[in-house]
């Protein structure tokens, strides 16, 4: 008689087995037939191979035995499943299969089980083969690694368009309901592995997956992912998902504090999931048990998979020896985890096995533990002996792999660095609250170098209160720390921001992604000119009104970024400021059909020295009245995401009335009414778009006007100007806190280099190249006039900045003075103060020598 297994024959070996399994015992009384089928010579051969190709011919053929409906089909698809794990279970408790060949052919029966349902859930409904699907398996059974009675873990997936997702989701929930046709007996699914778990979409499409995992995947979902594996439906779609598993389960930059999480995941797990009576008979979620041996085989995967690419495989046996192959592990401790490994799994197997229940735990019972011990070959003693030794093995290497005790020290907030200690220690508790363990270990490496940073900025309570601002709109918490926790430069700019600008601040904290957008790209080393930003305005081909206003504000902040990086200087933030806003009115003026008027720029705009906060001083010529206030509606309407720019047409003649006027109108006011403060205006006069011929016309009459009145300039009324300008305007603060209409202020610089090159007949619109005529005659005039005027011009940058608004004077309040002070460099107010003083001081005297030789 031939020895089969354990036992003499396969008679034998059939009736034990039925004796050992409650299950094959209630089966096969139920069908006598399926017995005899696996008596036959050809079923009871441990080398026949019976792949999807027999089991779809089993199948079509057991049809006829039900009724030829859906749950018909269900139900002989489920009966065919139950005779095949009866045949494995067979081979299995009799040990003429090993472990590796047992788990690798539940998984096979799994997946063509799921081919079927999914062929099922297809039949009658086009809409549900006009896009790719596909079933990923996870878990054990994406390893090939399936037990008689676990769950299956499922992801499902496809690749059509936005128009296809309701029929996705649909095709989904027929599958789960054809599930639940077989009434017990068949598998049981999970879905809580997709995207966002049970809250998530049930069949969510590739791309969805892609941003899910790249920005909110835990370390846990890549420890699940490595086992990913197309179990049915389109085979191109699982390969791309294949590709998704691979960069992010193995990523290139991960850090060994991921097995500080593998702890943290692990230490959970036995704290709420196991009941405390349970945890020595669980041998699977218990100490030294199933769990911890994969725990230590993914960890390493995902640590050092990106590495090692022959760590990327599903299998866990075969991955403890390439573990060892790359030389992570020792040899010897390789063996050791894969005894227990198979004895554990043989062990769940057989405890599956009995009654087709999904359990883990030795049962208490000394006679059923002794059943499980004889159907492995061991003696009850040896059994229990075998269980413990295998049990201290593991938690031994594991914890030795993965110390269970964190000796590093928690980081301590310094509070003495804040103005309002008790304000920042809430920002920092709700930094640190409700956020998962990735999150939290990302944070605890980004602390200390927010501290760091902190200190150096002017108001550190502000600054953090913004980053916990815009950390709760970011969204991405984990993804954004890890960020920042590696680049110390973008943290540091962040907070300068947020220390820098109350406006800049929102415009981030309602984009939080133009940070990242800004600083991924080259545009902060870039000044971009007219023609750059004109290019790019021309490609948005509609809703030009809101896209125009976003985009500049994505270009002020990428401007203003340069800015307090210091990657421009102060001329060349005000060229590029201009630029912007020439390029917008270019693109404007086409779009609201008012290029037949000509646009002349004055003030800073003719000046090319925009600023922050700028409106737009400007002149219209022509006879285009509904152009001129369709482009004045087009940049002024107030919309969800504010204005473009307020336009300034004080300048036109009387200051009021139509906001376009024809040429001659000009000349005649001009030549008849004009006071000399506004002749003197015309020296900024500068053609930006519209009709060149009008404009070009309109500049040499501005010229020979200029050159006019350059031969008689009305000293007298140049003189009481100013004066009533410095007595009027601003008297709300004292006069020293003018930085603009005060002695020695920005006005006593423009107005006297203005008259200086007046004198001369040179009508420069650029005050910075009306320096440079200065100092051809004088450079030592004009290096003091460059220097204070540099100086205010700073002061007024970065007040304005704060707001983006117009602003000229000082604050007042001492702790207002403090912060401008430091944010200009100075260690206090008083050297400010003191400097400020200075410099207008040395204004005046500047003021007086350009003008001294016309005094009346």
């Amino acid at each position: 008689m031939e020895s089969f297994g354990r036992f003499r024959a396969v008679e034998e070996a059939l009736e034990a087995f039925q004796q050992f399994s409650e299950f094959a015992r209630t089966k096969f009384k139920a069908h006598p037939d399926w017995l005899e089928w696996i008596k036959s010579r050809e079923i009871s051969d441990p080398g026949h191979f019976r792949g999807p190709g027999r089991l779809n011919i089993d199948w079509m053929e057991s049809l006829s035995r039900y009724p030829s409906t859906l749950q018909g089909r269900i139900e002989a698809l489920k009966q065919l499943k139950q005779r095949e794990i009866l045949r494995i279970g067979f081979f299995d408790f009799s040990l003429v299969w090993n472990l590796e060949k047992v788990l690798k052919n539940l998984s096979l029966v799994a997946d063509f089980c799921l081919e079927i349902l999914l062929k099922l859930a297809k039949e009658g409904h086009p809409p549900f083969c006009s896009f790719p699907f596909a079933i990923m398996s996870m878990g054990k059974l994406g390893g090939n690694e399936l037990n008689y009675s676990s769950d299956i873990d499922l992801v499902f997936i496809h690749n059509g368009s936005d128009d296809h997702h309701d029929n996705a989701n649909r095709l989904g929930k027929k599958i789960v309901q054809l599930f639940s046709f077989a009434h017990g007996g068949f598998y049981r699914i999970d879905l809580r592995l997709r995207p966002e778990g049970h809250s998530g979409i049930l069949v969510p499409s590739l791309k969805y997956c892609e941003n899910y995992y790249f920005s909110l995947g835990e370390s846990w979902e890549r420890m699940a992912l490595i086992k990913a594996r197309r179990s049915a439906g389109d085979s191109a779609l699982a390969y791309e998902f294949e590709i998704l598993r691979s960069l992010f389960s193995f990523p290139k930059h991960l850090t060994e504090e991921m097995f500080e999480e593998v702890i943290e995941i692990k230490s959970r797990i036995e704290k709420e999931v196991l009941a405390e009576d349970s945890r020595k008979r669980n041998i699977k979620l218990g100490e030294g048990g199933i769990r911890e041996i994969e725990f230590i085989v993914q960890a390493f995967q995902v640590v050092y998979g990106a590495r090692f690419p022959i760590l990327q495989g599903r299998s866990t046996l075969e991955t403890l020896d390439c573990l060892y192959e790359c030389g992570l592990i020792p040899g010897k401790e390789v063996e050791e985890l894969k005894r227990a490994y198979v004895f554990f799994r043989q062990l769940e197997n057989r405890l599956q096995m009995v009654a087709d229940l999904q359990t883990h735990l030795i049962p208490d019972n000394e006679k059923a533990k002794e059943a499980i011990a004889s159907s492995l070959g061991l003696e009850l003693e040896q059994f229990e002996t075998l269980i413990e030794s295998h049990r201290a093995t593991v938690r031994r290497l594991f914890s030795s792999l993965f110390p269970l005790s964190n000796e590093k020290k928690e980081f301590i907030f310094n509070l003495e660095i804040f103005s309002d200690p008790q304000k920042a220690k809430r920002d920092l508790q709700s930094l640190e609250g409700g956020h998962s363990f990735r999150t939290i270990k990302s944070l605890r490496r980004l602390l200390p170098l927010l501290e760091e940073k902190l200190k150096n900025m002017v108001d550190p309570n502000l600054c953090l209160s913004r980053f916990v601002q815009f950390t709760d709109k970011y969204g991405l918490k984990s993804m954004l720390f890890e960020s920042l926790a590696s680049s110390p430069k973008a943290l540091e700019l962040l907070l300068r921001l947020f220390d820098s600008s109350s406006f800049f601040t929102e415009i981030l904290l309602f984009q939080p992604e133009l940070f990242e957008d800004v600083c991924r790209s080259d545009g902060l080393y870039t000044k971009k000119t007219v023609d750059d930003f004109y290019s790019e305005l021309a490609l948005i081909d509609k809703d030009h009104k809101i896209r125009f206003r976003i985009y500049r504000k994505g270009e002020l902040f990428r401007i203003f970024l340069r800015d307090i990086l210091g990657l421009a200087n102060l001329l060349e933030i005000e060229e590029e400021y201009t630029a912007l806003a020439e390029a917008i009115l270019k693109r404007a003026v086409q779009l609201c059909h008012a290029h037949s008027n000509a646009i002349i720029g004055m003030g800073r705009l003719g000046g090319k020295e925009l600023g922050y906060g700028s409106d737009l001083d400007c002149l219209f010529i022509g006879n285009n009245l509904s152009g001129a206030l369709e482009l004045n509606r087009f940049f002024s309407e107030m919309s969800p995401v504010g204005i473009l720019y307020n336009f300034d047409f004080r300048l036109r003649p009387h200051g009021e009335g139509p906001i376009v006027l024809d040429e001659k109108v000009y000349e005649d006011y001009y030549r008849t009414q004009a006071l000399f403060w506004e002749i003197q205006a015309l020296h900024r006069a500068r053609f930006v778009c519209g009709d060149e011929q009008k404009a070009q016309k309109f500049i040499r009459f501005v010229d020979e006007l200029w050159l006019d009145w350059s031969n008689h300039i009305p000293w007298q009324e140049f003189f009481a100007l100013r004066e009533r300008i410095q007595k009027e305007r601003d008297s709300h603060v004292p006069p020293i806190y003018r930085f603009k209409t005060s002695p020695g202020g920005l006005l006593d610089i423009e107005l006297g280099l203005q008259i200086w090159l007046m004198l001369r007949k040179i009508r420069e619109p650029s005050l910075w190249k009306g320096f440079l005529w200065l100092e051809k005659e004088d450079p030592q005039a004009s290096h003091a006039a460059q220097k204070g005027y540099l100086f205010l011009r700073k002061v007024e940058s970065v007040l304005r900045r704060e707001r983006n608004s117009p602003v000229s004077v000082l604050p007042v309040e001492g702790q207002s003075q403090e912060k401008l002070a430091k944010l200009l460099g100075f260690k206090s107010a008083k050297d400010f103060m003191e400097y400020y003083s200075q410099v207008l001081e040395s204004n005046l005297k500047l003021f007086e020598r350009l003008t001294s030789q016309k005094l009346p």
